[in-house]
């Protein structure tokens, strides 16, 4: 007998008791017209929109690639679309229960559901009040039909689309003006470009037991295409009938879930193949193509199983197994197998073969330390039966070895991480951890419990003076015994003290800058010594990084950088392999009145051009922020004067008051920012 045993439940764009009632759209594109469904998500407004009928307009956003601007927009109804009075109905209702259900929806005096057990579609849903009756089973039944659906109204052809134009269409509801019910208009996207084949469905599998398939499929997979399904079966993989009289379809709500699963039951005979496919269907009635077809043969269960019901261990090396098996299920099977397993879970491998039929205890050597056993009845259709397993282990006074490659390290935040190679014994149960904070006294366990893994993770408290810590582990085997320590482990806790301060001792003015000496830091663990200036006549308490040396022996810095006429403050901090700072040092101040400049920084050439009439002055200074050039000019007849001014980034000057056969001199002064002046460089030129 077949039975649905998933339904899938239609409406899943709808959702009950919205504040808000609006119509819902979707849509087909084919080569030569659009498809459209909609339907209207809440009861009242559901009946409302019966009455008053829906309004359907096209607009033309594209052609061709091309933006339509402005957009064509054109009516697609010429009245409101209703349901189609109840004769028009008569022989559509009589060829298809889901167009009598959805006529008796809308035109019924009366509409009740009786809620049955066995699958059908009284499952779906248990409701009290008629018209949230009529609409659940409208929408549905409409869903399964869509000739049913264009005849209620709530579907429509457009065969007027053409190659190339997208559109958008717009469902409304044409409620009158002096109504103050509002149902919000629904939209979608179609275009005969946007055709696509229907899928294939995939992953159809099958599970052949006695008399009976169950079949099952994702339903999600392709839940955007196919609303519901048919089962197809065959005798010779080539001619298929469908087996399921009504829709396969999910009644679940639960979009979280992206595994969902339909399943079909098929009663067969036993020993006979048969094939089976799929094919889903959409709103718009179309059947897809079929899926790839599974097959497989229905076969007798073994009916009986033995159950291993007692066990002796008369040696550490020997068991003996006796187990229950009825008497009438002799017949059915042609031996025994013992099977021996490391684990509850297995694998299993058979250790004993060709056990009689009669037989009902074995003994069994070579036992390892544990053992789990199984029974197995082999039938003689090949179908077999397997007892539950039962675990055998000897008396074992044997520890396990002692863990090995014991690794630990400590964080900053007091952590600490122990890591260690797992032991390879078949009855293994875990560690226990001891810690203690010097290696002479007595560990204390850590773990209130054995512990299974092989990375463990204790918390440490910095107050505890002691620069180290020491941990070892034992290996606990099922039967609790417990091997030797491992090796004492020694973890060294973190110095979290910052380091003693460096002392600023003297510093030196000198031509090139500042040098500053400094008392390195009395600290074991110091990396490096970081010196900060700062500007004194800034305001602000801005420390700049000028220097930085890793190097334990450095006790002086020369700074040259960026110094202009200022008071300059300097610190000093260490730090340690962790990163900690001490406190900075005192802060000394010094006065820098700038570097002197010398006729050697100063570069002053000039050039004669006598075609053009002129002398080509440049001139360039190393190692100074310039803030003015004054130029001096004297000739054979008189002394320098100031000739020019220039700012500090002009760098050339032609000079053309001149007179023919003429001897000058010329003189360069450097002004810099700290107000320092260069001596005259002088050249002289004849023109």
């Amino acid at each position: 007998m077949k039975q649905i045993i998933v339904i899938l439940f239609l409406i899943c764009n709808l959702a009950w008791g919205q504040d808000t009632s609006s119509v819902q759209v979707i849509a087909r594109s084919l080569p030569d017209k659009v498809l459209l469904r909609w339907a209207v998500d809440e009861p009242l407004a559901w009946k409302m929109a019966n009455e008053y009928g829906f309004l359907v307009e096209r607009a033309t956003i594209s052609r061709n690639g091309e933006a339509v601007v402005p957009i064509e927009r054109q009516m697609l109804t010429s009245y409101p679309l209703k349901p189609k009075p109840l004769v028009e109905w008569e022989i559509l209702a009589n060829q298809d229960q889901n167009a009598a259900v959805l006529a008796q929806a809308l035109y019924g005096d009366s509409f009740e559901t009786v809620t049955s057990g066995s699958g059908t579609l009284g499952q779906i849903t248990a409701v009290n009040d008629e018209l949230e009756q009529r609409f659940t089973f409208g929408l549905l039944s409409a869903e399964q039909n869509y000739q049913g659906a264009l005849l209620a109204g709530w579907a429509l052809e457009d065969t007027s689309v053409k190659q190339g134009e997208k559109y958008l269409y717009k469902v409304s509801v044409a409620l009158p003006a002096d109504i103050s019910v509002s149902i919000k208009e629904g939209t979608v996207y179609a275009s005969p470009d946007l055709y696509e084949e229907l899928p294939k469905p995939v992953g159809l599998a099958g599970v052949f037991q006695d008399e009976s398939v169950l079949l099952s499929w994702n339903f999600n997979l392709l839940s955007s295409s196919y609303t519901s399904y048919v089962v197809e079966r065959s005798e010779d993989g080539i001619n298929f009938v469908q087996q399921n009289g009504k829709p396969i379809f999910n009644a679940s709500h639960d979009k979280e879930k992206k595994e969902v699963s339909l399943f079909y039951s098929d009663s067969i005979p036993n020993n006979k193949t048969f094939y089976y496919r799929i094919k889903g269907k959409t709103a718009f009635g179309e059947v897809g193509p079929a899926s790839e077809s599974i097959f497989g043969k229905a076969t007798q269960a073994l009916g009986f199983v033995p159950r291993i019901y007692r066990k002796e261990i008369p040696t550490d090396n020997k068991a003996i197994l006796f187990w229950e098996f009825k008497e009438e299920g002799n017949a059915l099977i042609s031996k025994f197998q013992l099977k021996r397993g490391n684990t509850n879970d297995g694998p299993f491998e058979t250790v004993v073969d060709n056990i009689p039929v009669t037989a009902r205890k074995i003994a069994f050597e070579s036992l390892k330390r544990i053992n789990y056993f199984v029974i197995t009845a082999v039938g003689k259709n090949g179908i077999d039966s397997e007892s539950y397993s039962s675990m055998v282990q000897p008396v074992d006074s044997i520890p396990p070895a002692p863990p090995v490659e014991l690794k630990g390290v400590m964080d900053t935040t007091g952590l600490v991480k122990l890591t260690w190679a797992k032991n390879s014994e078949k009855d293994l149960k875990g560690y226990r951890i001891f810690k203690a904070n010097n290696a002479n006294d007595e560990f204390s366990e850590v773990t209130n419990k054995t512990f299974e893994a092989e990375l463990y993770v204790d918390t440490v408290h910095f107050a505890s003076l002691n620069k180290k810590i020491f941990y070892k582990i034992q290996a606990e085997d099922q039967r609790y015994n417990r091997s030797k320590f491992s090796e004492v482990l020694t973890v060294n806790i973190p110095d979290m003290m910052p380091p003693s301060p460096p002392v600023l001792t003297k510093y030196e003015v000198i031509e090139e800058g500042i040098r500053i000496h400094w008392i390195p830091s009395s600290s074991v663990d110091v990396q490096s010594h970081v010196v900060y200036r700062k500007n004194g006549q800034t305001g602000d308490n801005v420390w700049q990084k000028r220097f930085e040396s890793t190097t334990m022996s450095d006790s002086s810095f020369l700074d040259t950088g960026e110094l202009e006429q200022n008071l300059y403050s300097y610190t000093i901090i260490a730090k340690d392999s962790l990163g900690l700072e001490s406190k900075p040092s005192n802060p000394i101040t010094i006065v820098w009145k700038g570097k002197t400049l010398e006729e050697g920084d100063i570069k002053f050439i000039g050039t004669v051009n006598r075609e053009l009439r002129f002398v080509n002055l440049s001139w360039k200074v190393k190692n100074q922020k310039v803030s003015e050039f004054r130029l001096y000019r004297g000739t054979d007849k008189g002394s320098l004067k100031l000739y020019k001014t220039f700012d500090g980034d002009v760098n050339s000057f032609h000079d053309v008051d001149l007179e023919i056969n003429s001897e000058y001199t010329y003189g360069l002064q450097v002004l810099n920012y700290n107000g320092l002046q260069s001596m005259l460089k002088k050249i002289a030129i004849n023109y």
